[in-house]
């Protein structure tokens, strides 16, 4: 079996495709006690050194069982909270940022993707993920969400009020229903750039995932269409990816186990889009495919 990590963005489904992995006996997905599923971004492991980072890296991903108490020893000065326990024999991975902002801090694509303007730190950092993700045989996954479209749609709806934020967490908590989201009036020319944006980014993964396949280091496709169109086929194939032995009774067992999170918006943008008819018009062939 080889470990994983999956490189994502907001807005591409991997909340609950982490949560439903985590559902599976053969692997282990790397996260905080009680919560914190993004582990090694800012947010929840804190002013966390790149060293310190490495160090985690050579545990998470190392021989097993793991020792959970060196590892949390080097992560729990900074963090928000400890790492949860590793189940021995399993494949390990955890997802993290391929964009960060400044509050998210360390992510995987904004360092990893070579640049001119990148610091002598920043390419330390290329160079040592590199390292480390080919010495322990790292799968390394892209989250990418096709519909282009949609992805912009579902950033621009962001908190339901025009601010970012995330409405699926707050429906999971039972902070609001559905019949507490608003429809919204889209601005089709800040829309256009917001869409482009998204397109530039499927660039940077491509990239991203050019380099890192030149390199030697195994990688993978996440489409979120294809977690909404099959989910036993999608599971299936990443299984498959990182060679762990499963069956389908496995997989529906996974499935069934669920997530407490859902799909916020219906593909008929017509339930939250006020200006729908524009908006198609002019966005719904935007569409890069993987």
């Amino acid at each position: 079996m080889h470990n994983f990590v999956i490189l994502f963005e907001e807005k591409e489904g991997t909340s609950p495709v982490v949560r439903l992995l985590d559902n599976f006996d053969e692997i282990s997905i790397v996260h905080q006690v009680e919560e914190g599923w993004e582990p090694f971004n800012a947010h929840n492991a804190g002013a966390l050194s790149d060293a310190d980072f490495g160090r985690c890296l050579d545990i998470v991903w190392g021989p097993q069982p793991i020792d959970l108490e060196r590892l949390n020893a080097i992560y729990t000065p900074t963090s928000t909270a400890p790492l949860a326990e590793i189940t021995p024999g399993s494949a390990v991975g955890f997802k993290m940022r391929f964009q960060s902002t400044e509050r998210q801090g360390r992510s995987l694509g904004t360092l990893l993707t070579p640049s001119r303007k990148k610091s002598t730190a920043h390419q330390q950092y290329r160079e040592m993920m590199f390292g480390r993700m080919g010495a322990h045989d790292v799968v390394v996954f892209m989250a990418v969400r096709q519909d282009v479209f949609r992805w912009a749609l579902s950033k621009y709806h962001g908190d339901g009020t025009g601010k970012r934020g995330h409405l699926q967490f707050k429906l999971a908590s039972g902070e609001i229903t559905r019949d507490d989201i608003a429809g919204i009036t889209v601005d089709c020319e800040q829309f256009e750039t917001l869409v482009a944006d998204c397109e530039q980014r499927h660039a940077r993964k491509r990239a991203l995932i050019d380099d890192l396949a030149a390199a030697g280091i195994g990688t993978g496709v996440l489409r979120y269409e294809d977690f909404l169109a099959d989910k036993q086929r999608y599971f299936g194939d990443l299984l498959d990816a990182i060679e762990c032995p499963t069956s389908s009774e496995s997989i529906d067992s996974a499935l069934t186990a669920g997530t407490e999170l859902e799909k916020v918006h219906s593909e008929d943008i017509s339930d939250f889009v006020t200006n729908h008819e524009e908006v198609m018009e002019r966005f719904s062939h935007r569409f890069v495919r993987w």
